[in-house]
């Protein structure tokens, strides 16, 4: 019973010790909610209160749904070519701008207006500032000049705002990304509001290939062209219509498409940039294309030869029409003369 209680005690202990430990170092969650405040209160007087902050890591392929909220979108540049993304939503937006033009914020929010440049170059600074704190905050923990590499949340400012989430979606071309979401309170009032960071997450370092024996395999533009997203649209075709129809458009109605648009359709790249052609069809009860092969062109091949050949043939004709030397009528003047 002694020694039970003995063991109770001891890890308790040890579970409060592994606790302070953990509330005294400085993950990125919580160096972004630390900067996040001083860059408001430092740059606007805003006082801002970070009420909760949610980490979470996502796959490329859930950008759009992460980002499909609206609000401001910007792509953030970082090391060696790294992107990553910050998203503030309208009322944070609303509050940022407000407390810029008018020294106050009024909590109605943005309304229906549509995000400007104007917007983005207002939070470019508390970005850029929640940034740069939160990477100061991450490399002070570093003990000596060894341990003083980068972190790999470090690095990242203000690139350009997006327009929407797919373009965002597009420009990302990490497999994998951090999403820090804050929820913040602004102002004496408490209005809601909330910015989301998404960082990618680092890749493994190349020294775990060597430490069995190879080579560290470095990372071939082929590789990262071939592991690019790439996104296609299947159309089945396009229809120009008046607006007043488009706008009686209901459910159930019916767009005339052609004959054989039911069965063809073009794969599409962005600016409409036909890939490839193929058949509309199923595969395992859903719908799918079969690519076709697209016809070799070849056609064009004789004509452009022959136009070649052209002036080589006249050449020729002008050649064989001219007279052999000593033939002409002059030489056969010259030949009469000296015979008299």
């Amino acid at each position: 019973m002694t020694a039970q209680g003995g063991n109770t005690v001891i890890h308790r202990k040890a579970r409060a010790s592994r606790e302070e430990y953990q509330a005294r170092a400085m993950s990125p969650a919580k160096a972004l909610r630390l900067a996040l405040a001083q860059a408001s209160d430092g740059l606007f007087a805003l006082p801002m209160v970070v009420a909760a902050v949610e980490q979470v890591e996502i796959s490329q392929t859930a950008l759009r749904a992460e980002l499909g909220e609206g609000g401001l979108m910007v792509l953030l540049d970082g090391p060696r070519g790294a992107r990553g993304a910050v998203r503030i939503d309208p009322a944070m937006l609303a509050a940022l701008i407000e407390i810029q033009t008018t020294g106050r914020i009024s909590g109605r929010g943005m309304g229906t207006r549509a995000v400007t440049r104007t917007d983005a170059a207002i939070a470019a600074p508390l970005i850029d500032a929640a940034l740069a704190g939160a990477e100061e905050k991450l490399t002070g923990e570093a003990e000596s000049e060894a341990e003083a590499a980068p972190h790999w949340a470090a690095g990242y400012r203000f690139g350009v705002m997006m327009e929407d989430a797919r373009g965002m979606a597009l420009a990302l071309g990490a497999p994998a990304f951090h999403v820090f979401r804050l929820m913040v309170e602004l102002g004496a009032e408490g209005h809601p509001g909330a910015i989301t960071f998404l960082l990618p997450v680092p890749e493994a370092p190349p020294r775990r290939a060597a430490a069995h024996g190879g080579a560290p395999a470095g990372r071939t533009l082929e590789q990262s062209a071939m592991n690019a997203p790439a996104l296609l649209d299947a159309v089945l075709g396009r229809v120009s219509l008046p607006l007043a129809r488009a706008c009686a458009l209901e459910v159930g109605g019916l767009l005339p498409l052609g004959a054989d648009a039911t069965l063809e359709v073009r794969l599409e790249a962005s600016q409409k940039h036909v890939v490839a052609t193929a058949r509309l069809g199923q595969l395992n009860g859903a719908r799918a294309v079969r690519l076709i092969p697209s016809a070799p062109q070849i056609a064009s091949a004789p004509k452009e030869d022959e136009e070649a050949a052209q002036p080589l043939a006249r050449i020729a004709a002008v050649a064989q029409a001219a007279p052999e030397p000593g033939t002409g009528p002059a030489a056969r003047q010259a030949a009469d003369q000296g015979a008299a």
